[in-house]
């Protein structure tokens, strides 16, 4: 360990102990159908008008759902009161009070097993047959850590998920008082059984990827005759069942273009999907080095307007676009910020694109392995623009492995920098200011 890293340590360590003995305790409620707020404790009235702002960006926002007298703003965080979405507060508290950066999202790669065989799939580098995939109990250890170091939303994803017979058990093992659990899924094996267990084992929502509004196009993409058909059916099933649907796709300059993007994005509406998750097309996984794919400035503002468009909808469906969430209009690049990934395998990165892990669960403590993560130079602080489509990211990170590499890459084979960030695009603070 590094001087310089060591002092990070120590410096997080003090931080950890003045957050367990000066945190509030944050108190979330609904009254006349608004959302509430309070923070209780020594520290309580400084942290509390940043409560407030928080509260009331909630109530300005659009639910996509009510259920059980609590909202739910996005699929991506629990329902509003609940006692996970007090955690999530807390995870503000710890980061803006206390400089502690907490990961509220885990995104868990159970199998690599899949029917499909997507042209674009980013998990393809990952997979190596020689290797073998993480137990129950191993799985399970993982969801304690992750839920232990303050994680409220808890994502399984794959391959297919749905091809482990142990998942119903995987999610009704997460203390649904400490986060709640989604599933991403191809929609193959959503029949009426498999529906039922998911509902009883305690799963919130699920996304079904969408790789096109045509069901001809989309299977060709998955390279599985039937599985567009399949997925609706299935997403249908869910939502009959109480299960929260949404739908994930990514943005391309052709789809732009050709209006099939929106397309889709009408269809997910009038199917009644609760949200659309528009990805960047990213060069990660078979694209790894096909960096033509990234969409230009221009393109990405046309995404971040069409989002705003569904958004102000009266219609509650919502709209998710990583051109603006994940870029210097919105809250960034989330890995090591406030999520990781974790491979089939146990290696933990910052994300599902990025190749670079900081070590494995079979080996290290998840806790020691986020704190390795965040007090690295490239991810102790917060990043305005996506790493994965930073250029200066990637001539560090991902242009130096080789092609024959096994992926991901440790840390350690990287000279430990902070790339220079992309800190603003004029085309993106254009469409945001006028959608």
């Amino acid at each position: 360990m590094s001087r310089a890293n060591g002092s990070a340590n120590i410096k997080l360590a003090l931080k950890e102990i003045a957050y367990k003995l000066f945190a509030p305790r944050i108190e979330l409620g609904m009254e006349d159908g608004r959302l509430t707020g309070r923070a209780r404790g020594l520290t309580g009235p400084i942290f509390q008008p940043l409560l407030d702002k928080v509260v009331e960006k909630q109530n300005r926002a659009k639910p996509v759902a009510r259920e059980n007298g609590a909202l739910t703003y996005t699929l991506y965080h629990p329902p509003y009161p609940s006692p996970a979405a007090n955690r999530a507060i807390q995870a503000l508290v710890r980061d803006k009070l206390f400089g502690i950066k907490t990961p509220t999202t885990c995104t868990l790669a159970i199998t690599y097993k899949c029917q499909c065989r997507c042209v674009h799939c980013s998990a393809d580098r990952f997979i190596d047959p020689s290797r073998r995939e993480l137990s129950t109990d191993e799985l399970k250890s993982v969801i304690s850590q992750s839920l232990d170091i303050g994680v409220v939303n808890v994502v399984l994803t794959g391959g297919e998920p749905m091809l482990r017979k142990d998942i119903f058990d995987l999610i009704a093992y997460v203390d649904k008082n400490k986060a709640h659990v989604m599933i991403f899924t191809n929609g193959w094996y959503l029949s009426e059984e498999n529906v039922k267990r998911l509902r009883d084992a305690g799963l919130h929502s699920l996304n079904i990827s969408i790789d096109h509004m045509d069901a001809k196009v989309h299977d060709e993409l998955r390279r599985l005759e039937g599985c567009y058909a399949r997925a609706f059916e299935g997403a249908a099933r869910a939502r009959s069942a109480g299960i929260l649907t949404g739908i994930s796709t990514y943005a391309t300059s052709q789809n732009l273009k050709d209006g099939s993007l929106e397309g889709l994005v009408q269809l997910a509406q009038r199917e009644g999907f609760h949200e659309v998750t528009i990805f960047d097309c990213m060069p990660a996984g078979r694209f790894l080095r096909e960096e033509g794919v990234l969409l230009t400035p221009a393109e990405r503002a046309e995404i971040v307007k069409l989002a705003k468009r569904y958004v102000a909808m009266d219609h509650p469906m919502g709209v998710i676009a990583q051109s603006w969430i994940n870029s210097p209009i919105g809250s960034g690049c989330f890995g090591g910020q406030f999520q990781f990934y974790m491979t089939a395998y146990g290696d933990v990165n910052p994300c599902d694109f990025n190749p670079v892990t900081f070590g494995n669960v079979r080996e290290m403590p998840l806790r020691a392995i986020w704190r390795k993560m965040i007090t690295h130079p490239e991810y102790a602080g917060r990043k305005r623009s996506c790493r994965i489509q930073n250029p200066h990211y990637r001539a560090h990170y991902i242009r130096t492995v080789s092609d024959s590499a096994k992926l991901p890459v440790p840390v350690e084979q990287f000279e430990p920098v902070r790339v220079q960030d992309i800190t603003t695009i004029p085309e993106l603070e254009d469409a945001k200011n006028r959608g």
